[in-house]
């Protein structure tokens, strides 16, 4: 079979093939291989350094396991050996924006054929599973929003958060006009994502200038991570190819709106029909729908730490900013953390608000759904549904969820619904990734703190 493959791509033009996985943050990581070695890493997998996995996001430290770690955690005293890379030939595909290029998305494994616990890919595919074998199949669809920037790489270096050159001077949220001075950009996306197997099914200027949304199509969680996976790479590719630089950070300006991530999730159940949907209950929502709200509401605050992983997260978490400030729900209502779309049997799902750009697609969804199916699991009753202005609500009215990474990663570690969900292992290490990355900005002096102090003291 392999060798079939490469020959297909061989008479497709392919040279090049790039084998990818994601690591702990959401980035793409891998190498490029001569079309001549893609059948043996097809049939056993492409060696990688595990000490990518304990690399900060900016690559200029290595997070040391801790004494007494229990679980996968790379360490220097096992001299970070080779783990496999093992190509998903369902993920195959040609990349339009790169030379006679391909791309296979990967999982990782050790050499012997065991699952690297910690892979986000792997953490969301158990989550599936664990759904399919109580009888339901989840659906997926995720949005997306991202800033375009007249920077490069080496600009954004010098840049204060306020100097930021954006791709549009002024907002204009939905407006077609200014979405046209942008659509050079924005058409080259939207068309080479559709060469690329994923389907945008709609694109709009956000709230912010140079800002985008784009919706991706709905599909099993799996597909519709891997689909925001690889969007958010080749959007980042596409922009620097265009003479512009796409961020996904969840707060790159301080005036300005943050990027969202939000995931819509529904259950099917055998037949295929939506499970959410239940036409003898008022306003069509079932039963399980109240406890898959009911659950992810009550573990929203403990899960926080997944759909905000920086520091830069918590800069979202400001009244009206349009991000999932509290452990809320409403009906249509975009002002509370979880928000129920009621759309007949057909679109009727649930919309999680929390997550930002910045999100590990695989791990969002992963921990959104999880949620939900833990407060089905229990039959978990969600609070009333807020039918007004959340952010307008006093603090005692409603749970406010966690204001820093800091306050994040102790209600993370702590969770048993996380770690019976996504995994000791997971949870243990991804609790000391981000304390690496608490210490490290504690360690800095930021602009702010020069501009406020030198002078004066």
């Amino acid at each position: 079979m392999s060798d079939a493959v490469v020959e297909r791509l061989r008479e497709q033009g392919v040279d090049t093939l790039i084998v990818a996985g994601c690591d702990t943050f959401g980035m793409m990581r891998g190498k490029r291989l001569p079309i001549d070695q893609a059948a043996r890493s097809f049939g056993h997998g492409m060696a990688m350094c595990d000490v990518f996995w304990v690399m900060h996001i900016d690559e200029a430290d290595i997070v040391a396991r801790p004494d007494g770690h229990a679980g996968y955690f790379p360490t220097e005293k096992e001299g970070y050996p080779d783990i496999l890379a093992l190509p998903d030939l369902d993920t195959l595909r040609t990349v339009p924006w790169h030379e006679r290029t391909a791309l296979v998305l990967a999982d990782f494994a050790h050499p012997d054929g065991r699952p690297i616990p910690i892979a986000p890919r792997g953490v969301l595919r158990r989550v599936i599973d664990r759904a399919r074998e109580m009888g339901f199949e989840p659906r997926c669809g995720v949005e997306l929003e991202f800033y375009l920037l007249r920077e490069t790489y080496s600009s954004l270096l010098e840049r204060h958060s306020r100097d930021l050159s954006f791709s549009h001077e002024r907002p204009a949220t939905y407006g077609l006009v200014t979405a046209a001075a942008q659509e050079p950009v924005a058409r080259a996306i939207r068309e080479a994502m559709l060469e690329y197997g994923l389907t945008i099914e709609a694109c709009n200027m956000e709230n912010g200038p140079g800002q985008f949304e784009m919706n991706l199509r709905y599909a099993d969680p799996l597909t519709a991570a891997d689909a925001a996976f690889l969007f958010k790479a080749g959007v980042k590719e596409i922009a620097v190819q265009n003479e512009r630089v796409a961020t996904f950070m969840a707060k790159p300006h301080p005036v300005w709106s943050g990027n969202s991530c939000h995931f819509h999730l529904s259950l099917g159940d055998a037949d295929g029909r939506n499970v959410f949907f239940d036409e003898a209950e008022p306003r069509g929502i079932s039963q399980t729908m109240r406890h898959f709200i009911g659950g992810m509401q009550a573990t929203m605050r403990e899960l926080t730490a997944v759909h905000a992983p920086t520091v830069n997260s918590y800069r979202r978490y400001v009244p009206y900013s349009w991000a999932g400030t509290t452990a809320t729900w409403g009906i249509d209502n975009r002002t509370a953390g979880i928000r129920a779309v009621l759309e007949g049997e057909g679109g009727t799902r649930v919309e999680h608000r929390q997550a930002g750009g910045d999100v590990n697609p695989y791990l969002g969804a992963a921990a959104a759904l999880a949620a939900g199916l833990h407060g089905i699991e229990h039959e978990i009753e969600p609070d009333d549904a807020v039918e007004t202005d959340v952010y307008a609500l006093p603090p005692g009215a409603v749970t406010l969820l966690p204001r820093s990474l800091e306050e994040a990663v102790p209600l993370l570690a702590g969770s048993a619904v996380a770690r019976e969900w996504l995994g000791e292992d997971l949870v243990s290490y991804y609790a000391e990734i981000k304390r690496a990355e608490i210490e490290a900005f504690a360690r800095t002096v930021t602009d702010w703190e020069i501009a406020r102090y030198a002078e004066a003291l």
